[in-house]
């Protein structure tokens, strides 16, 4: 029996003394290991004759993805057997780097399309990884007019050919945007005619800031040949805010003046919540005043 007892106890003291061994060796094997960067790489063609790149750096935990921050990512041009270096720039706190690069200094191929590159070097901790698409370089332009009182917002796309120059971009859907305070806001669309116009009427309806300012975005969005294409312009044509809340006030979820229902509903819910502080208050001092209906007397 005390064969047994020292048996056991032994084997209880050699796995105190393992397990914390075994745990450091999984820990130091964990902290060895080399995880798995992922990369994704996008871009968008400007009005200025520039061209935004977009790097998003990140690893996978559990399925979840995370941005590596302060990382260097390297970002290229490619032409023919040629890696051109354009610039580098570090990750923010998301994960992503951003590049600025004006397409003039760019070489497209015999068919017009610009590659570009992205591309991690990796660390001792993160693998390497790079991530390119090709696309051929265009604008669009954004300009206003005014006919028969009626004010008409114009766009006009071209793309640049295999030796540079400007031709029109035809038969492409714009998209025409208007940011509003955490989104953008669809004012409408138009396509582009053989000579790469379209002309859209302008609301009189949005309301700009308080000169009546706004700002119109017109975007084409994952387009196969040109990918990301935007043009940006500014005009006075909104309605001034001041105005707009003086003459059409308004009750809505994101205004100081809640909505009716809303008012109407919280007012029945608190006034069921005090009629039962009330009726509790109301049956305590009946009952105290029957218990002394209740109390025997001399």
């Amino acid at each position: 029996m005390k064969k047994h007892l020292y048996l056991i106890i032994s084997l209880a003291i050699l796995a105190v003394l393992l397990v914390p061994s075994l745990t450091r060796a999984e820990e130091k094997k964990d902290s060895s290991t080399i995880l798995e960067s992922h990369l994704t790489f996008s871009y968008v063609c400007t009005s200025n004759d520039s061209v935004n790149l977009t790097a998003n750096l990140y690893i996978k935990k559990e399925s979840d993805p995370y941005g590596l921050m302060n990382a260097t990512v390297g970002f290229f041009c490619k032409e023919e057997n040629a890696m051109i270096p354009l610039g580098t720039a570090v990750t923010d706190q998301d994960g992503n780097a951003v590049l600025n690069v004006v397409i003039s200094k760019l070489r497209p191929g015999k068919d017009g399309m610009i590659t570009y590159v992205s591309r991690f070097d990796g660390t001792p901790k993160y693998t390497s990884v790079s991530e390119s698409f090709t696309a051929e370089p265009a604008k669009l332009r954004i300009t206003f007019n005014v006919q028969d009182s009626i004010r008409y917002l114009n766009v006009t796309g071209t793309r640049k050919d295999a030796k540079g120059q400007e031709v029109a971009l035809t038969k492409e859907t714009v998209l025409l945007y208007v940011p509003r305070l955490f989104s953008l806001l669809k004012i409408g669309e138009v396509a582009l005619d053989e000579e790469g116009k379209a002309s859209f009427e302008f609301p009189n309806d949005i309301v700009g800031d308080t000169l009546g300012n706004l700002k119109i975005i017109a975007k084409i969005e994952e387009n196969d040949k040109y990918g990301f294409v935007q043009g940006t312009s500014n005009i006075n044509w909104g309605v001034p805010k001041q105005y707009y809340k003086a003459e059409v006030p308004s009750r809505e979820l994101w205004t100081p003046i809640a909505p009716l229902w809303m008012i109407i509903t919280l007012v029945i819910m608190l006034a069921g919540v005090w009629a039962h502080y009330m009726y509790a208050v109301w049956e305590l001092f009946m009952i105290k005043m029957d218990s002394k209906k209740d109390k025997p007397t001399l």
